[in-house]
C-alpha cells in the first residue's frame, strides 16, 4: 500500500469501543469502509444506526431521530429522570442498557468555512458537548464519526489509554489496480506510479481512469508524458475542500507549493508575515483536514503536499 490505512477505535476504560473515528479526504472510502466493517462486527450489538449530517441537522432533531428509531426497535422509553445528554437528547440509559453502534457520517458539515477545523458553525456547538459526553460516560455503546475534518473535543480526548482513536484513511496500494482493470486502461507496469501520484484516492483514480480512457485510448504512460498533472472532475472536489480554509492556512499550503521538496516548519514561516502562534495554528488545522503530508528525515518533521493539491494550488494563479 501507498501508506497503510490505521484504524482509530475510542474506548472508554468500561466500553471497549465507545468512540471512533474515520477520517479522510472526500473520496478516500470512509463510508466504504464502515458499511464493510459492519457485517463482521454486527454480533456484538443490539441496534446499529447509520445516520448522514449531509443536510446539517440541529442536534436535537438528530437525537430525536435516533430515539424514535430505538423505540421502534423495542427500546423501552426512558423516563423523564433519567440522565440525558446536556441538550436534554439522547438519554445515555439507552446506550448503557442496550449496546448501540451509531455511525455519524459528513460530520465536516457542522463545522465552519473560513475557521480552524474542527469548529461549529453558530447553533452547532452543542454538539461538542454531546460527543465529549458520550467518549467520557461509561456505557455499553460505540460512536463513529466519519468527516474530512476532526473535531476539536475529540482531538483533545485521543491517545493511548485515551477515550477516543482515530483511524485516518490514507488510500489504497496495489488493491487499486482493480479500478484500472475494471476501466480497461493498458500497461499495467505503470498502474504503480498512477496510483502513487493520486495517493490511492479511489474516486480520484476513478476520476483519473476515466479521463485516460476517454482522451488517451486507455494508455497510462501517455498520460504520463504530460509535465502536467491533469485533475480533470477533482479540481470541482478539491475547490470544496480548499474553500474551508482560514487565510493563513491558504498562505502555508501556497508557501509549502511552491517547494520542491518538505520543508520544516521555520522554512515555511520565513516565507510568510505570520505571528508563530498563527503559523502554529495553521499547520496544525491543515494536518486536522489532512489536507498536508508529514515527512520523517532523522529526528526532524518535514511538511509537504499531495501532488494533486500542488496542482491544483498551481492552476488558481
Amino acid at each position: 500500500m501507498h501508506q497503510n490505512p490505521t484504524y482509530s477505535i475510542t474506548a472508554h476504560p468500561n466500553s471497549p469501543l465507545s468512540n471512533s473515528g474515520f477520517y479522510g479526504l472526500s473520496g478516500i472510502g470512509k463510508t466504504a469502509l464502515t458499511l464493510q466493517l459492519i457485517p463482521e462486527i454486527q454480533h456484538e450489538f443490539d441496534y446499529i444506526i447509520y445516520r448522514s449530517l449531509r443536510n446539517s441537522p440541529p442536534l436535537q432533531t438528530l437525537q430525536t431521530d435516533l430515539i424514535q428509531f430505538l423505540c421502534r426497535g423495542g427500546a423501552p422509553v426512558p423516563a423523564p429522570a433519567e440522565e440525558r445528554a446536556p441538550t436534554g437528547g439522547l438519554p445515555l440509559q439507552y446506550l448503557r442498557s442496550h449496546r448501540c453502534l451509531i455511525i455519524l457520517d459528513d460530520i465536516q458539515t457542522i463545522f465552519s468555512s473560513g475557521q480552524l477545523a474542527g469548529n461549529y458553525q453558530p447553533g452547532y456547538e452543542n454538539y461538542g458537548t454531546f460527543f465529549k459526553q458520550i467518549a467520557e460516560s461509561s456505557h455499553n455503546s460505540c460512536l463513529i464519526l466519519l468527516s474530512w475534518e476532526k473535531p476539536r473535543e475529540i482531538a483533545a480526548l485521543e491517545g493511548e489509554n485515551r477515550p477516543c482513536k482515530s483511524l485516518q484513511l490514507k488510500g489504497l496500494g496495489p488493491e487499486a489496480q482493480e479500478i484500472f482493470r475494471e476501466k480497461g486502461l493498458a500497461e499495467p507496469e505503470k498502474w504503480s506510479e498512477l496510483i502513487d501520484l493520486y495517493r490511492g484516492n479511489p474516486l480520484w483514480l476513478n476520476i483519473i481512469a476515466t479521463l485516460i480512457q476517454d482522451l488517451f485510448g486507455g494508455s497510462v504512460s501517455e498520460f504520463l508524458s504530460y509535465d502536467t498533472l491533469f485533475l480533470g472532475d477533482l479540481e470541482s472536489l478539491l475547490e470544496q475542500q480548499c474553500d474551508r480554509l482560514t487565510e493563513p492556512e491558504k498562505q502555508v499550503i501556497s508557501s509549502l507549493a511552491s517547494e520542491a521538496a518538505p520543508v520544516e516548519i521555520s522554512k515555511i514561516s520565513a516565507h510568510l508575515e505570520l505571528s508563530p502562534s498563527a503559523l502554529l495554528q495553521a499547520v496544525q488545522s491543515l494536518g486536522r483536514r489532512l489536507l498536508i503530508e508529514k515527512v520523517k528525515q532523522g529526528q526532524k518533521t518535514l511538511f509537504t503536499l499531495q501532488p494533486v493539491l500542488i496542482e491544483y494550488l498551481k492552476n488558481q494563479h
